[in-house]
């Protein structure tokens, strides 16, 4: 496969393919830069705005990141550049956190990756409570092993494990409920994201 022409269009596609992860509060704290010199992407953190509360120490922040570069090395798989992504290349640039070059070469694990192209588009929100059917056994090793693949461990928590988290997450509850600044930055961002429903913009 030939590695498509950098244009406009081929671009904004990749942005746009990037900008379908999930991301915490649908807040898509991403902003994205083409380095001409270098032919390359930068994915930055954007301002955390009412966030600090939410998430104080950034880990929702970078996990949400972290899916828009990885839907984006699936873009770049696609378009038959090899999908590699430099993390936190530069130490002076605390926000850079990543660095995406658009080059020709194309492996066997860019086909892999490429094959999940279709899906961001298809991937959506869903506020529906999950189904209490269990996952066949085949996919939940499937899963596991795509995950391997990326050089991440994922587990299947059992009764126990799964009793123990609800318990965590209802005891997080009762604690943001209780704080005045988790409960402001709650509000600002249903503000923000009912203006972004409407098509409103916020100005400061």
């Amino acid at each position: 496969m030939s590695a498509a022409v950098l244009d406009a269009s081929t671009l904004e596609t990749l942005i746009a393919a990037a900008v379908t992860a999930p991301s915490i509060h649908n807040s898509q704290p991403w902003r994205f830069r083409l380095d001409p010199d270098d032919v390359a992407l930068e994915i930055r953190a954007a301002d955390r705005h009412g966030l600090r509360h939410i998430d104080p120490q950034g880990r929702a922040l970078h996990l949400s990141i972290g899916c828009a570069i990885f839907n984006l090395r699936v873009a770049v798989a696609h378009f038959g550049w090899t999908p590699v992504a430099r993390l936190l290349p530069r130490p002076t640039e605390p926000d850079l956190l990543a660095v995406v070059p658009l080059s020709s070469a194309v492996t066997g694990r860019s086909t892999r990756l490429s094959a999940l192209y279709g899906a961001l588009w298809r991937r959506h929100s869903s506020r529906f409570p999950f189904s209490s059917r269990p996952l066949p056994r085949r996919l939940l090793g499937e899963l596991a092993m795509a995950a391997q693949a990326e050089g991440a461990l994922l587990t299947h928590p059992g009764p126990a494990e799964t009793d123990r988290l609800l318990q965590l997450h209802v005891g997080t509850e009762r604690l943001n409920t209780a704080d005045a600044g988790r409960r402001q930055g709650a509000a600002v961002w249903r503000t923000v994201l009912t203006a972004r429903a409407s098509a409103y913009r916020l100005r400061p």
